[in-house]
């Protein structure tokens, strides 16, 4: 096992702590913890109480690292040469574990799943990065066959778990390259989440209000959603894992979306997805898509308009309310019907959070407020991130003022202090 021969000045690469008592949590490791024949043992209830408070406590600083840190901690919480009084060396010694883990060798895995959709094949298949997203594989085809073949003996355990057939969805495999069975399902879920975002994005921008919805049941607004089962096989087609990944209580009555043109909007979804692999914040713009989706896959409307109003927070850059509700504003047309969406979304946001009123009559109309303020933003980061050098160039250009006449005028400003700061030496 490696050994850690940081100092505590040693600055970590991987992981950063949060705004914590890194020591206190330590020390309660340390307390727990029982070091004999070069072995560590630690008392079984008071790990796994703090565990998930000490994960929380690690920033990691890469997506990899974010996969990779609960192994690292375990692993170096179990390092007989680690007092656990050191905080820094602890950093050092997590680095250290995660360049053990990121040496291994990958293997190829393919992530089985399905979507809410029967129709004309949308996609052959579509990549990000190095994986790939193959969309309605043939059900004749061999290596479908050879999965769910290998599904059979989980037959049983989704009968007990009441699991719906999928047989009536739109199959998707996705081919990733992973060091393990866990660590290829995180990379494929979100790959296949981050592409789903973008398909329910060129849907929900469109919807229109529902008159009707207060007669429905409560549903969530993507019409593009998981199935009920994942699992994960070897590029062959048999199990990776004797495990499977299911949908909690799994629900999905709206009906298949039809398109008049599927070649058309095949088109589209190609060409949008291109401009997110290609742009310079392919990484943030990614994070969005995966949070859009993900809040907007939820039945609960209480629990959908925080998910939106956290995704508002990211792509504005602040919690702040006031400038919030300033920046999503100068991406419309007209900001100030925006302005007054944006505060009567803050209104009804704080009432869910801190009373118990719900947005459960309202939830159609309100949803589509807020996917109409996220939406206008994600679109408008992905035809224009390449004018910003990074986050916070955007973040200032929707600080910029409103008024023409106040834009001109800091536009002199600024040439002026230009020329000025440029003017020949006397």
């Amino acid at each position: 096992m490696p050994r850690n021969p940081a100092q505590s000045t040693n600055k970590s690469k991987y992981f950063q702590w949060e705004r914590v008592n890194a020591n206190l949590l330590l020390s309660k490791f340390a307390e727990a913890r029982k070091i004999q024949d070069g072995r560590c043992a630690f008392d079984a209830g008071d790990y796994h109480f703090w565990l998930p408070v000490l994960n929380s406590a690690l920033r990691p600083t890469t997506p990899e690292a974010m996969r990779l840190r609960d192994g690292c901690i375990k692993i170096s919480l179990s390092d007989p040469a680690i007092s656990l009084k050191d905080t820094e060396a602890f950093l050092a010694r997590c680095d250290q574990q995660f360049e053990v883990f990121s040496k291994r060798s990958k293997s190829r895995f393919i992530l089985y799943s399905t979507i809410t959709y029967s129709g004309p094949r949308l996609v052959q298949w579509i990549g990000e990065g190095a994986s790939r997203i193959y969309w309605g594989p043939g059900r004749n085809g061999s290596l479908l066959r050879k999965i769910r073949a290998s599904q059979k003996p989980f037959s049983f355990q989704k009968s007990s778990l009441g699991l719906p057939p999928d047989d009536d969805l739109t199959p998707i495999l996705v081919h990733v390259s992973a060091f393990d069975a866990w660590d290829a399902f995180e990379q494929s879920n979100d790959c296949i989440d981050r592409f789903r975002g973008l398909l329910n994005l060129l849907i929900n921008s469109s919807k229109s209000i529902n008159i009707f919805a207060r007669l429905s049941e409560p549903h969530a607004m993507n019409r593009f959603r998981r199935g009920p089962l994942h699992t994960l096989h070897k590029p062959g087609g048999a199990l990776a894992t004797e495990t499977f990944w299911y949908e909690h209580r799994w629900l999905h009555k709206a009906p298949t979306i039809q398109f008049a043109d599927p070649g058309d909007y095949r088109r589209s979804v190609q060409r949008w997805w291109a401009k997110v692999q290609k742009s310079q914040m392919r990484e943030f713009i990614s994070d969005m898509l995966l949070r859009y989706c993900r809040a907007l896959d939820l039945h609960e409307a209480d629990a959908s308009l925080l998910g939106m109003w956290q995704v508002l927070e990211k792509l504005t850059g602040t919690d702040k309310y006031d400038q919030l509700v300033e920046r999503i504003a100068r991406l419309f047309k007209d900001p100030d019907d925006a302005r007054e969406l944006a505060k009567h979304l803050r209104i009804r946001r704080n009432q869910t959070v801190h009373s118990s009123t719900s947005i459960s009559n309202e939830a159609d109309v309100i949803l589509l407020q807020v996917e109409t303020l996220a939406s206008r933003a994600i679109f408008f980061l992905i035809e224009h991130a390449g004018r910003f050098k990074n986050l916070d160039e955007y973040y200032a250009f929707l600080d910029l003022p409103l008024s023409d006449k106040q834009l001109k005028r800091e536009r002199e400003i600024t040439e002026f202090y230009i020329n000025y700061k440029n003017r020949p030496a006397v």
